[in-house]
């Protein structure tokens, strides 16, 4: 699994500031067509659109595969944006009472139907997708890539391995024998 995510020839972003991923339409290539005053062709390669934490994005010509193929785990949260598994601490029920409070607040208008709130490294995420599959997904991705329960059963041997091992002198001869190393 990689801690870092190389977007461009020159650019590389630490895989916890990101957000999420998600692939990018021809709709949203016109409006960038019209935004810049370019031509669509000029976007054909943009491929996927990065938000980070703070809610900063980004377009890279990185396709979700090639996303992958770099060790960065993606979970599918629904409404085809992914997060890369590493980020995702948790996932809980979202209720209907959880809908009506934000509906009643006037900062949202909720046009699908969600089943559950991804906390995630970069704040609270709202999904289509039940909690359980989220941590399943996560689980698996990153049991997949190498993390996971697997990774510190290995630094905890390395460590009792270097605790146990005989201390040596300065001058590279074993050192006296003491009641600690035997």
């Amino acid at each position: 699994m990689s801690n870092s995510l190389q977007i461009n020839t020159s650019t590389i972003v630490p895989v916890p500031t990101i957000r999420t991923i998600r692939p990018i339409t021809d709709d949203e290539r016109a409006r960038m067509s019209e935004k810049y005053g370019k031509p669509v062709e000029d976007f054909a390669d943009k491929r996927t659109t990065i938000q980070f934490n703070d809610k900063s994005s980004k377009t890279t010509d990185l396709s979700l595969d090639q996303v992958r193929e770099q060790g960065v785990a993606l979970v599918d949260i629904g409404g085809q944006r992914f997060v890369p598994a590493a980020n995702i601490k948790s996932a809980e029920d979202f209720t209907a009472d959880d809908a009506a409070k934000l509906k009643d607040s006037g900062r949202v208008t909720l046009t699908q139907e969600f089943k559950s709130r991804v906390i995630t490294t970069g704040g609270s995420l709202l999904s289509t997708v039940a909690k359980e599959q989220i941590i399943d997904a996560s689980t698996r991705a990153l049991l997949s890539a190498g993390q996971g329960s697997r990774r510190p059963v290995a630094a905890a041997t390395v460590t009792m391995a270097v605790a146990t091992a005989t201390p040596v002198a300065a001058a590279g001869k074993p050192a006296p024998k003491t009641p600690a190393n035997g």
